[in-house]
């Protein structure tokens, strides 16, 4: 009997071990099956862009790539901008010091610099370039293209239009030349022109016809110049045009500028206008999302590839006004930055530059006055909700010294991996002009 027993009792310590070999297998199989299913990967966030290295592009004193040196890089009252283009390229303008030129467009690339234009040089039709100052904005794209104003000495023409491309000089518009889209008109003169990466260029011009004269935005694309709108020509929704601020384009061909309109409901807004049917975006009298009202644009606006456009604006009236910093885009209006607000890094912003730029991926960069902050006057930048202080006057340099302040109306030009570049006024500690 006992060794029935025996023999029963070994035969359940078996079955128990059995049991708990079993049980370890099923659990090392689970294990090996929740380990072996793919873990869903984080969405990817890229890491802010680190703040770029400070250096000087071109300096009053420095040789210029035609003899003579750099003087100033601002003109009195006028903005003043350093486009910057994906490849890292800079153009701006310069007056000079001993030379003939007295001014000149440039083009730096890297650590070389290259002239684009220059007074006493020919330009297609006869005559010579005579003048940058009057307008010193030279607009840039990614191919190293070049637009921009001059004047001219000739015997048929005061102004005109130019591309400066692959070493040479082309007229877009010349004053006197028929307007087109206008019976009887001639250009007069002409506001700064933008250019997108198609070559694409619009303007704004002043044409006459007869004894009045009117404002016209122009747009070349495909070698052929046509008018988009006229002073006078009627506003979706009510009114007509009847002033035009500087026009910008974006590579998908779509126009962005600011207008006033008479008789409209509003007095003026942002418009779009090319690829996009012509449509008021904002208009003032609308409301910022803090619930002031828009009373007033900058000259100016800026669109990226994605039709968001950056602007200044002033928001309310009276004292309660404030100066502001907007974007606009088909899902409504975004509040970058206000006068009065907390700025990063210190202090509190208390009004900005004549306009703000884009950048890569839906970045805004800005130059804003300071109260309490780490210097006077600074360049910030906003991406994704994020802003971010760059740089700002009075922060050293890496050759020594401080960063002198920044020119009269300087306008920041936002560029790839957090790049910016901007003017500043010359002191005798700091340097002096510089972009």
């Amino acid at each position: 009997m006992s060794r029935v027993k025996g023999l029963l009792l070994q035969g359940a310590a078996v079955r128990l071990r059995m049991a708990a070999i079993a049980t370890a297998v099923l659990w090392l199989a689970v294990l090996w099956a929740s380990l072996s299913q793919p873990v869903p990967p984080k969405p990817y966030e890229p890491p802010p862009p680190a703040p770029p290295a400070l250096r000087s592009v071109a300096a009053a004193g420095q040789p210029t790539p035609i003899g003579g040196s750099f003087d100033r890089f601002d003109v009195t009252a006028q903005p003043i901008m350093a486009p910057l283009n994906a490849s890292g390229q800079i153009a701006f303008y310069a007056s000079i010091l001993r030379n003939p030129a007295r001014e000149a467009i440039f083009l730096a690339t890297g650590g070389r610099m290259a002239k684009l234009a220059a007074i006493g040089d020919r330009v297609p039709d006869g005559g010579v370039l005579s003048e940058f100052a009057k307008h010193p904005l030279p607009a840039l794209n990614d191919a190293g293209a070049v637009a921009f104003v001059a004047a001219i000495v000739s015997a048929r023409a005061g102004e005109g239009v130019f591309l400066a491309k692959d070493g040479g000089l082309k007229m877009i518009a010349l004053a006197g030349a028929d307007a087109p889209g206008v019976t009887g008109g001639t250009f007069a003169d002409f506001d700064a022109p933008a250019i997108n990466n198609r070559d694409e260029i619009v303007f704004v011009a002043t044409v006459r016809r007869g004894r009045e004269t009117f404002q016209a935005l122009y747009l070349l694309s495909n070698g052929r110049l046509r008018k988009t709108v006229a002073q006078g020509d009627p506003v979706p929704g009510g009114g007509s045009f009847d002033k035009f601020g500087l026009p910008t384009i974006n590579n998908r061909g779509v126009i962005a500028f600011p207008a006033s309109v008479e008789r409209g409901p509003a007095l003026g807004g942002i418009f779009v206008a090319g690829t996009r049917d012509l449509k008021m975006l904002v208009g003032v009298g609308a409301l910022a999302p803090d619930g002031q009202m828009l009373v007033r644009f900058s000259e100016r606006a800026a669109i990226d590839d994605d039709d968001d456009i950056a602007f200044g604006a002033q928001l309310g009236v009276g004292r309660s006004g404030s100066e502001a910093v907007m974007r606009v885009n088909t899902t409504g209006l975004t509040q970058i930055a206000i006068a009065g607000a907390p700025a990063p890094g210190g202090g509190k912003f208390a009004g900005f530059g004549p306009w703000p730029s884009v950048g890569p991926a839906g970045r805004i960069a800005f130059i804003a006055a300071m109260e309490g902050g780490p210097g006077p006057i600074g360049i910030y930048a906003w991406q994704s909700g994020e802003l971010r202080r760059i740089v700002s006057a009075g922060d050293k340099l890496p050759e020594g010294g401080v960063l002198a302040p920044f020119a009269i109306n300087s306008v920041t030009s936002a560029g790839p991996n957090g790049g910016v570049t901007f003017a500043t006024m010359g002191e005798a500690d700091t340097g002096g002009s510089r972009i």
